[in-house]
């Protein structure tokens, strides 16, 4: 994503409901993962930073990312004393393998070409016994122009995703869709996306305040349920992957 695009999603993601609803998503499923006290995460291609607060709820976090442009926004945040790594998927690790608890990578597998090689790149920064998280967006069908807008490379059936899971040298955890609650509003919007000349946008645009609280809130209604059970139908794939091996 260019840079513009980064400083736009930076000033929304704290509030915007997409992304404070994914994040109660992502901490139910990690309330699945059996974390050490004080674990030590690392967030593969952290953005802008957004999640970064979350992560730091499960230990201590380190992060990369490979543009300058999301980076400086990402470091600047608790004022400015973070350290955001440069560093890319899959060859070019800022970190020594088997260095972490904790591998996040939230919605960064889409962006890549060689995706089987990084989510082995990912597995490998795990510990034995450590624990992978990766979310991605899911049905081609559904390709579009956000996805172009946001330089994706793909989206994931889930049979393509539980493939790539399987070879990457980790086992499945835990796989759930996500984003269920509003996916028919979703789907409508991106059909009419591609009859209509207009874009609707998603995470690049701010709804007024009491429709992106109403938004925030139904999507937030997963986090309880995937904490439970799994999703079979969603906008989104979450899988919970645990490197094999005797944790330390």
């Amino acid at each position: 994503m260019d840079g513009d695009t980064f400083r736009l999603m930076a000033s929304h993601e704290d509030h915007h409901w997409w992304f404070v609803g994914r994040r109660a998503v992502i901490d139910a499923v990690l309330d699945r993962a059996d974390l050490p006290p004080g674990a030590s995460v690392l967030e593969a291609g952290c953005g802008t930073g957004g999640n970064l607060y979350l992560l730091e709820r499960r230990g201590r976090v380190s992060a990369f990312e490979p543009s300058f442009e999301a980076r400086e926004i990402a470091s600047s945040k608790h004022g400015g004393g973070r350290v955001v790594h440069d560093g890319e998927l899959p060859d070019r690790l800022p970190f020594e393998p088997a260095s972490f608890d904790l591998v996040v990578a939230l919605d960064v597998l889409e962006h890549i070409e060689r995706d089987a090689e990084a989510l082995a790149a990912l597995v490998r920064q795990a510990r034995p016994g450590g624990w992978i998280l990766v979310t991605v967006p899911a049905h081609p069908i559904l390709w579009g122009v956000h996805d172009r807008r946001l330089h994706h490379v793909r989206r994931y059936r889930r049979a393509s995703l539980r493939r790539l899971c399987a070879e990457s040298g980790a086992e499945i955890a835990y796989f759930t869709a996500f984003n269920t609650v509003l996916a028919p509003l979703a789907v409508t919007l991106r059909l009419a996306e591609r009859l209509l000349p207009i874009s609707f946008g998603n995470q690049e645009r701010m709804p007024l305040r009491p429709i992106n609280r109403l938004l925030a809130g139904l999507f937030a209604l997963e986090g309880p349920i995937v904490r439970r059970t799994s999703l079979r139908a969603g906008l989104s794939y979450a899988v919970l992957l645990r490197r094999p091996g005797a944790a330390p």
